[in-house]
């Protein structure tokens, strides 16, 4: 695997060069991964909740706009669900996101006021452990694509539909995460191509060794705020 991060790194990765194994399949789908996700999600919200109703509190008035932001994304067998957040950006609508340079590198985005801070620390999404308690995430997976995006991901540089096809059939195979390998490798400051190879390469090598790993990285991370935007 480690190998494959690097080539991702120089760019001399391929999307089609990845596929799930049987063993990554059996843990990424198995009773363990599970069990590890509501464990994690309910020491999630013990800790988190009073944080988080800080957050809201502070949101509600210091920014004054609606405290949650909610949006469509891909989920565990290409099922759409939704995803929340607190709300970090000023109010605007998905279509003006929409832009194949705003997918493939992701910008700065106009923050509210106290949005940033929400945004590098991920205090916006500790309400998304109630998701992965519910079943619709996992702690570590892939990221969630917004829906919007499909139209695009085809265009952006390396890709085409064959190599899409190829992602979107694997990535549905598993719940999307709170956390990933590319978000621990690179985070905002990766394109996505490379967050969508970051995928499958998890995909290929998963097991409950390696999120383990993921899950120290990520507390890491956050604390280091190391490529949040």
């Amino acid at each position: 695997m480690k190998q494959s991060l690097i080539n991702v790194l120089r760019g001399t990765s391929c999307l089609d060069q990845y596929d799930l194994t049987a063993s990554s399949y059996a843990y990424l789908n198995g009773f363990s991964k599970r069990v590890v996700d509501i464990f994690g999600a309910i020491i999630g919200l013990v800790t988190g909740t009073p944080t988080l109703l800080c957050a809201i509190l502070v949101i509600k008035v210091v920014d004054r706009i609606p405290v949650i932001f909610s949006q469509k994304r891909l989920g565990y067998l290409g099922r759409e669900f939704t995803i929340y957040k607190l709300r970090t950006l000023k109010l605007i609508d998905d279509r003006k996101l929409a832009k194949l340079e705003n997918i493939q590198h992701k910008p700065n985005y106009e923050t509210t006021t106290t949005g940033k801070f929400w945004r590098v620390t991920s205090i916006d999404e500790i309400i998304q452990f109630w998701l992965v308690l519910k079943g619709d995430m996992s702690l570590i997976g892939h990221r969630p694509i917004p829906i919007y995006y499909l139209h695009y991901l085809d265009q952006i540089e390396g890709m085409d539909k064959i190599k899409l096809d190829h992602y979107l059939n694997i990535i549905r195979k598993y719940k999307p995460g709170m956390s990933s390998l590319s978000s621990v490798n690179g985070r905002g400051d990766l394109t996505m191509q490379q967050k969508m190879e970051y995928d499958l390469i998890y995909a290929q090598n998963a097991s409950f060794v390696l999120d383990l790993s993921l899950l120290i990285r990520t507390m890491i991370v956050v604390i280091t705020r190391k490529g949040a935007k």
